[in-house]
């Protein structure tokens, strides 16, 4: 019948169809005319028709064919073909039955529709009608017999199919292939389809009306005999409105392999073709349903074969939903590209697994607006994937393809474990080798959250495992979190000794053992957030053999975790938090025994922090497992290089209950800390430990205003040992440049260097070198001064140009008590200073250099008596000195010579004068 409702779905039809479909209204309930054929015998109509063994064909002979079912009535057949017409199956009871068994005798297909080119072929099931091909499908299950349904089946027809209204249902059985590019010939040289045309399809599911399906094609390949791989497809399906719904249910299916039916899930899969492009919309409160079929997986595949597809759910209530377990979303499975949108409340949840990107395809998943969401809480039964285990929830964003996934606008992306499976709920970026993953977080409420729950008080064997993320984990993976998004990594499972639970975040690489790939993440803007929290949490920045691994966090940006490795296992990591926070806190409770902890460069791997404009690294933990950050190796990972770079008014700072906090620069591998533009490093009451360990190499350079502040520091020296002075440990140095170095006792190794200008706050114990200025320069020493036996003092001296000189000056302020027994002073003479001129100007004396100090500018000299133990040694940089005696109080002896250089030394002087040679032409440039 014509209606408005109808003429409104056929308004995209072709103007011949729409004249046919408004002439005369039938008078029959079942009825038909036009161009058709009916094959097999009887008649149709007028009344309730069944003709199981028929065959009815409209528009063959390019007339214009048509059908109705409507006013309750029923009509059965064994298959029908469209290639130019319309059927209406209308009104509540209405019922078009197709019942054939797909052999060819009977005919291939139960229902095709669009079967030659320049056709155009349209069904509509609506006001509460009903077709079905869903039924009596045990004599489909046998070879060569074919009972699916085709919209658009031939290159250059166009099919629409419609399913209209609440009550208004199709049963489609076997497969459904929208937009299928065939080219046949008969052997009576009848050609279907034209070669390089593209067949148009659409199906519609409107206002209510459900479409069931057991398995689904969208954009089909080029599999006929007769295709030349020119011809297209475009394909889309629309499920719009409250209560309209899609069902994908899975089914029975003949297996060529096994020669037996068998059970197969419930699967869409679109574009498997290069010339195929698919759309699928829902929108309007429309669902797109999977239903769980046991021990089978139910799979939606957004592109499997080269084409390309798009897919948008649009608006609350819209959905894509997975029922129980065995749930797979690929967007791009293979080849070509597709995207996915979730926009404005748009939903796809129950699912186990989702990949954005595979196998040489480009995928692009949005989830955009308050209440969109991508929820990934099932999992895989063993049964489903075969591994006698089932598998926990996980996203991957480019496997072995190119991946990019943006959440946005408040949209959220969660990937939750809840049960005992043994493997981890995980995220990885850009996975195999080869890939390339983008994840984009943005914009105040947009989250992804990758959790797991306990199931298992207390921990245990049978305890869930907590969940991982990877950024680059072989391939190239880049995390942005942006303007107040959040990625957040949960770990609910309890970690003990003998079973433990790690929750981790790993950018670039993903093991010790295995080499990575690289990953580059930025956190930034105020409210952005990544957080890796729970049992045993951890974040590695390069992790593995030559893997590389990039963190930045600006802009007030936040990143918390309990402990980070930069630069790990023969990986290379970089830190840069730039006017932003990283927040280390807590403590391990598995077989790792840890507390807040951050290494730069361990396991032979290279680290680079670097903390700009205020930037600020708390490491807190007031349990019995303290907080510490170290430099060059760790106590579990021995070897590495790490470098800590402050500026700008940055912060270290440690809080731990007493004596349990540490900074460690050089453990036993080589450590550099460069603390300038008055920036600090707090570490309260525990150890700062410059080379701790024999072998090892640290510095720390602190300059321009900057403040370091320990309970005790070591320089080429820890605590080992005698708990007071401890022992020796590798090759430490510390340079202050008008800085403040602050300690109760600071021990200096047997190969340790402390120097510079500055002060320093507390007792001083040298064993090694104690060199004060900056070529020269002044060091206030508000504190005791100890020279252990053989330790040396180094005192320099430059000419001023002017015939003045400048010298090294060394403060004791306040009454500090001196002991000196044992000191080697060194006298170094720089550049062409003349040590003889010096001597002349009545200067060539210790009381020029050392003086106490009464904090107002008043200085008085040290008496002889302090220097009754002390030997006194001088060189220069032009001179040698001959015969060269001194002692406090008495003016020196000595004679001077040319310098002569020793042959090894010609080398370094060409070096140097090299050097010198860059930095004037930088100069010049500047």
């Amino acid at each position: 019948m014509c209606t408005p409702a109808s003429l409104n779905l056929l308004a995209r039809a072709s103007a011949l169809l729409v004249a046919s479909l408004c002439g005369p209204a039938a008078q029959a309930a079942v009825s038909v005319g036009g161009d058709f054929f009916l094959q097999g015998g009887g008649s149709i109509g007028p009344g309730d028709t069944s003709l199981p063994q028929s065959r009815l064909g409209l528009g063959a002979s390019g007339g214009i064919g048509r059908l109705d079912v409507d006013g309750g009535s029923f009509l059965q057949l064994a298959n029908i073909y469209f290639d130019q017409g319309r059927s209406l199956i209308d009104g509540a009871g209405s019922r078009l039955l197709l019942t054939g068994d797909g052999s060819v005798q009977t005919g291939y297909q139960r229902l095709s529709l669009g079967n030659n080119a320049g056709r155009s072929a349209a069904l509509t099931v609506s006001n509460g009608g009903l077709l079905d091909t869903s039924t009596q499908l045990s004599g489909c299950l046998a070879a060569f017999h074919y009972c699916d349904t085709y919209v658009g089946s031939r290159a250059g027809a166009n099919a629409e199919f419609t399913v209209t209204g609440a009550g208004s249902v199709a049963r489609i059985g076997s497969s459904l292939y929208v937009g299928h590019p065939g080219l046949f010939v008969s052997d009576q040289g009848e050609v279907f389809g034209r070669q390089a045309a593209t067949v148009t399809a659409l199906v519609q599911v409107l206002d209510g009306g459900t479409l069931s399906t057991d398995r689904a094609q969208v954009g089909t390949a080029q599999w006929d005999t007769f295709n030349t791989g020119s011809e297209r497809s475009s394909s889309r399906v629309l499920v719009s409105g409250a209560q309209s719904r899609w069902l994908v249910n899975g089914g029975m299916a003949w297996n060529a392999d096994s020669q037996a039916g068998e059970m197969q899930g419930a699967t869409v899969s679109t574009a498997a073709d290069r010339l195929a492009v698919a759309t699928i919309d829902i929108e309007q409160g429309g669902v797109m349903r999977f239903a769980h079929v046991t021990d089978r997986q139910a799979v939606l595949n957004l592109t499997t074969n080269g084409g390309r597809t798009d897919m948008t759910v649009h608006g609350a209530g819209s959905a894509i939903r997975f029922d129980g377990s065995d749930g797979i979303l690929q967007v791009g499975r293979r080849l070509g590209s597709g995207r996915l949108q979730l926009v404005e409340g748009g939903q796809a949840t129950g699912l186990y697994y989702t990949s954005v990107g595979r196998d040489g395809s480009f995928g692009e998943l949005l989830v955009d607006g308050t209440g969109s969401l991508l929820r990934m809480d099932a999992i895989a039964t063993r049964a489903a994937v075969g591994n006698g285990f089932g598998l926990s929830p996980g996203l991957d964003v480019g496997r072995n393809g190119t991946g990019s996934v943006t959440v946005s606008g408040g949209g959220r992306i969660e990937v939750v474990g809840s049960t005992g499976v043994p493997y981890s709920p995980s995220v990885s970026v850009a996975r195999d080798v080869g890939s390339s993953g983008h994840l984009t977080i943005t914009g105040a409420g947009s989250v992804l959250s990758v959790t797991a729950a306990s199931v298992l008080p207390g921990g245990g064997a049978a305890e869930a495992y907590n969940p991982w993320l990877r950024i680059g984990r072989d391939g190239n993976g880049t995390l942005d979190v942006l303007a107040g998004g959040q990625l957040l990594v949960e770990g609910g499972a309890v970690s003990t000794v003998s079973d433990q639970r790690v929750t981790s975040l790993v950018i670039g690489g993903s093991s010790d053992t295995v080499g990575g790939g690289k990953g580059i993440a930025t956190v930034s803007g105020a409210g952005s957030l990544v957080k890796v929290s729970g049992s045993d949490a951890v974040i590695h920045v390069g992790l593995g053999a030559n893997s590389f691994g990039s963190l930045t966090v600006s802009d007030q940006a936040r990143v918390a975790t309990t402990y980070m490795a930069v630069g790990r296992s023969g990986g290379t990591g970089q830190l840069t938090v730039d006017n932003a926070r990283v927040e280390l806190s807590g403590q391990f409770t598995g077989d790792t025994v840890t507390g807040a902890v951050m290494v730069v460069g361990r396991s032979g791997g290279t680290g680079t922090l670097n903390l700009r404009n205020g930037a600020t690294l708390l490491l807190s933990n007031p349990g019995h497992l303290g907080a510490s950050l170290s430099l060059g190796g760790s106590r579990g990972g021995p070897g590495g290089d790490g470098t800590v770079n402050l500026s700008g008014g940055s912060l270290i700072k440690v809080e731990a209950a007493p004596g349990l906090g540490s900074v460690t620069v050089g453990r036993d591998g080589t450590g550099l800390m460069r603390v300038r533009g008055a920036s600090t490093v707090d570490v309260g009451d525990g150890n700062l430990l410059v080379a701790r360990n024999k072998g090892s190499d640290g510095t720390l350079l602190v300059s321009e205003g900057s403040q370091v502040t320990a309970g005790w520091v070591g320089v080429g020296r820890n605590r080992e040992g005698d708990t007071a002075l401890g022992s020796d440990g590798g090759t430490g140095t510390v340079v202050l440049t008008n800085s403040t170095l602050t300690a109760p006792q600071i021990v200096v190794g047997t190969n340790g260097f402390l120097g510079g200008s500055g002060t320093i706050v507390g007792n001083v114990v040298n064993y090694g070198i104690f060199s004060p200025g900056n070529s020269p320069g002044t060091v206030t020493i508000q504190g005791d001064y100890t020279a252990g036996a053989g330790s040396r003092l180094i005192l320099e001296v430059q000419a001023d140009g002017h015939g003045g000189f400048l010298t090294d000056q060394v403060l004791f302020a306040g009454g500090g008590q001196l002991a000196l027994d044992g000191l080697k002073v060194e006298f170094r003479f720089l550049g062409n200073t003349n040590p003889d001129s010096f001597r002349s100007a009545g200067l060539f004396d210790i009381d020029t250099f050392l003086h106490r100090t009464d904090g107002l500018g008043g200085l008085s000299a040290l008496p002889d008596s302090a220097f009754d133990h002390v030997a006194y040694s001088a060189r220069s940089d032009a001179y040698r000195f001959i015969n060269f005696d001194y002692s406090a109080g008495v003016a020196p002896q000595f004679t001077l010579a040319p310098a002569v250089p020793e042959p090894g030394t010609w080398a370094l002087m060409l070096a140097g004068s090299a050097v010198l040679g860059w930095f004037a032409r930088r100069r010049r440039a500047a």
